[in-house]
C-alpha cells in the first residue's frame, strides 16, 4: 500500500470517528436536555480539519497525474 493510500485511509477513519462522536453528543444532548455546544464545536472543527486534509491529499494526487500527463 502506498503511503498516500495509508494516509487517506487514516484520514477517512478519523472522519468517521469524528462523525460518530458528533452524533453521540447530539443524541446525549437531546436525551439529557444538556448543552454540549462547546464539545460539538470542537469536534466539528476537528472534522473540518480532517476533511480539508483529505481534500488536499486528493488534489495533490490529481496534480501529480496532470504533471505526468505533461511529461513530468
Amino acid at each position: 500500500m502506498k503511503t498516500t493510500d495509508a494516509y487517506r485511509e487514516r484520514l477517512l477513519t478519523e472522519l468517521i470517528e469524528h462523525s460518530a462522536q458528533i452524533d453521540a453528543l447530539v443524541i446525549e444532548s437531546r436525551q439529557a436536555g444538556t448543552n454540549v455546544d462547546t464539545k460539538l464545536e470542537a469536534l466539528r472543527a476537528k472534522q473540518q480539519i480532517t476533511t480539508k486534509k483529505l481534500h488536499q491529499l486528493e488534489d495533490s494526487d490529481i496534480n501529480v497525474w496532470e504533471n505526468i500527463g505533461d511529461g513530468g
